[in-house]
């Protein structure tokens, strides 16, 4: 397998002209709905898109991709994806985050629905095993009050002290987001959406990388999503669901549906 070094930012790859393209005009056209959007996004993604969606997907004839690799490709990736959002926003072409740099700030495990794909909910698996049998009882025994994650609820995963209890296998999803306003995620807590005109309040580059961290997992095919709480409930009352999600036996793979998947 071949390594992906993310100490350097890696050099732009040649892509097929329809994959990026098809990449970038889904993020215009969720980011860019509304006049706001289109302003603000735009111009960023007009000059980032490429190299951006260049970094994580590898090109034609440079490997088999991850589909057949082991779970620790997805690590890599993970990696990978920290490193492009840390270059995005040290380049200066952003309002600075408003999330905290020490972190302590979970607003978004409390209003936002986690999803994750099917690959990433391995990972989850793994790291689940390796919880003591209290810490994945005291999760287990949370889920039922909390239902599916989004407003009005939170993740499963978020701690009594407001952490996330496999922060460094969080899903893509959560590994992206950042917030340039307080005041539209109080707002989306209390209201569970924006009020109002939209208010932009993330960054362009998250949905690139998300979308291109999937295409690089699943480059011939569309990934099978499951919501994190459903997903959890389901694994931390069977050992051996759980034992086969962490070794990589993902039940979706073969076209059976699995609880949670969407």
């Amino acid at each position: 397998m071949e390594k992906i070094h993310t100490d350097h930012p890696s050099p732009v790859k040649e892509l097929p002209d329809t994959l990026e393209a098809k990449i970038i005009d889904a993020v215009l056209e969720e980011r860019c709905a509304s006049e706001e959007g289109m302003r603000r996004y735009r111009p960023l993604l007009e000059e980032r898109a490429h190299r951006i969606v260049a970094r994580l997907i590898v090109g034609p004839g440079e490997g088999d991709g991850p589909d057949n690799d082991s779970l620790n490709q997805i690590h890599a990736l993970f990696n990978l994806a920290d490193t492009i959002v840390k270059d995005e926003l040290d380049s200066d072409r952003y309002p600075r985050p408003a999330c905290p740099d020490d972190g302590g700030c979970s607003a978004c495990c409390t209003h936002m629905r986690i999803v994750l794909s099917a690959q990433e909910a391995a990972v989850i698996a793994r790291e689940l095993l390796k919880l003591t049998e209290p810490e994945k009882a005291e999760i287990a025994h949370r889920l039922p009050s909390l239902g599916k994650s989004g407003p009005g609820s939170r993740c499963g995963l978020l701690g009594e002290q407001g952490l996330c209890t496999l922060y460094a296998a969080r899903p893509i999803n959560c590994r992206t987001h950042r917030s340039c306003s307080i005041t539209a995620c109080e707002d989306r807590i209390r209201l569970g959406r924006n009020a109002g005109e939209e208010v932009v309040f993330t960054y362009p580059f998250d949905d690139l990388i998300r979308k291109s961290f999937h295409h690089a997992l699943r480059p011939s095919g569309t990934p099978h999503f499951l919501e994190m709480n459903t997903f959890l409930a389901s694994v931390l009352h069977d050992d051996e669901e759980l034992a086969a999600w962490a070794s990589g036996q993902i039940p979706v793979e073969d076209g059976t549906q699995h609880p949670g998947v969407t």
